[in-house]
């Protein structure tokens, strides 16, 4: 019994290894959220541009076409310009789906989003009065970053290390919080133990993240 109670006790432990790991998660979750909320961002303004070019060059036509009964050559090739504009800025939002694509990479951001929120849950209490068991905790947030990756429409390597990634998205708080946990006494532990409920209930948060995204 004495030798069971020890092996629960190691494993309910948060040592540096331990905090180690949940700092690399959390910059993980962060990278991944922003990654795909730039992309998101993206199709959305190319959704917004192709849209204000379809509308602008039909108005163009349409003034044109009905703006007098005998068009000349020159309003001829205007018209045929602007409808040929319009006609190809349609397409192009049509074949790309950039609206549909980007409330999919949002989707996913909101997902990676929710990951790096029950993270900070737990990084935010001190490691001695923790009540997760980082064994268990790990394997939750693992398996939910897995089947995000399972389902989420994947970006171009090329366009993510040119134009995705930043090199502030790697940095975590925790880091730094961490440090400090390392020189606290006592007394100061305590105050880092007001979210204790939130810590409690993340097994909870967590299979709703797998939920949603399984969904």
């Amino acid at each position: 019994m004495f030798f069971i109670h020890n092996i629960y006790r190691i494993l309910s432990m948060w040592g540096d290894y331990e905090n180690e790991t949940l700092i690399h998660n959390h910059k993980m979750a962060k990278v991944y959220k922003k990654r795909y909320q730039r992309v998101g961002d993206v199709n959305n303004s190319l959704y917004s541009l192709f849209g204000l070019i379809t509308v602008l060059s039909s108005c163009i036509a349409s003034t044109i076409a009905w703006g007098s009964s005998d068009i000349n050559n020159d309003s001829k090739f205007i018209l045929s310009i602007m409808s040929t504009i319009s006609a190809v800025s349609a397409s192009f939002q049509k074949f790309y789906n950039f609206k549909e694509n980007s409330n999919v990479y949002f989707k996913t951001a909101k997902l990676y989003a929710k990951i790096q929120n029950k993270i900070e849950c737990v990084g935010n209490i001190h490691p001695d009065y923790r009540t997760t068991e980082p064994v268990i905790f790990f394997k939750k947030i693992q398996d939910t970053f897995d089947t995000i990756s399972d389902n989420r429409t994947e970006i171009s390597n090329c366009m993510t290390k040119n134009c995705y990634n930043k090199q502030i998205d790697s940095l975590s708080y925790l880091e730094e919080k961490h440090e400090k946990y390392k020189i606290l006494n006592d007394k100061d532990k305590l105050t880092y133990a007001k979210n204790i409920y939130d810590d409690s209930t993340e097994d909870e948060g967590i299979d709703s993240i797998v939920g949603s995204t399984i969904s």
